[in-house]
């Protein structure tokens, strides 16, 4: 269990992502990982399915949203949501709470210990990671009516 903990801690520092590690009384282990935009990540093993490890974000869904997206038409409230749950299908993430009473949505993945490499870790890592932007840019899109931003990341330097 440790040795899965150690090797993710420095996937993701070297990757730029800053961690700390939590308490759950469910989870053997668990950490939190931020990136310089705000967004974070739960990755963690569970005591009960030890070959597993899990990896969850949060999109809250602010007050102001809310209000927003329940002032809205029942027809145009479905079809957000409707579209939403087939973009998060096609970006293979496993969620909860895309529906009415819009208030959080949960994003999962997992991967298996016998497939635990930097590169699989890392792919399922940004598929959870990007479906988030995806949650927070559809909310911006469908209640704002403005453009996100262009980049789902700040530039890097190699």
């Amino acid at each position: 269990m440790e040795e899965a903990r150690d090797k993710i801690q420095n996937w993701l520092m070297s990757e730029g992502w800053q961690i700390a590690e939590q308490a759950h009384p469910n989870m053997s282990w668990l950490i939190r990982a931020e990136d310089a935009g705000g967004r974070r990540i739960l990755v963690g093993q569970s005591k009960v399915r030890e070959d597993v490890i899990h990896l969850e974000a949060r999109v809250n869904i602010e007050d102001d949203y809310r209000q927003r997206f329940e002032s809205l038409p029942e027809d145009e409230r479905r079809k957000i949501l409707w579209d939403l749950r087939f973009r998060l299908l096609q970006m293979n993430v496993d969620f909860a709470g895309v529906a009415e009473r819009l208030a959080a949505v949960v994003l999962t993945q997992r991967i298996y210990l016998d497939g635990l490499t930097k590169d699989a870790f890392i792919q399922r890592f940004l598929n959870v990671r990007n479906a988030e932007i995806a949650v927070i840019w559809s909310v911006i899109q469908n209640l704002e009516g403005v453009e996100p931003p262009a980049e789902s990341t700040r530039a890097k330097l190699h």
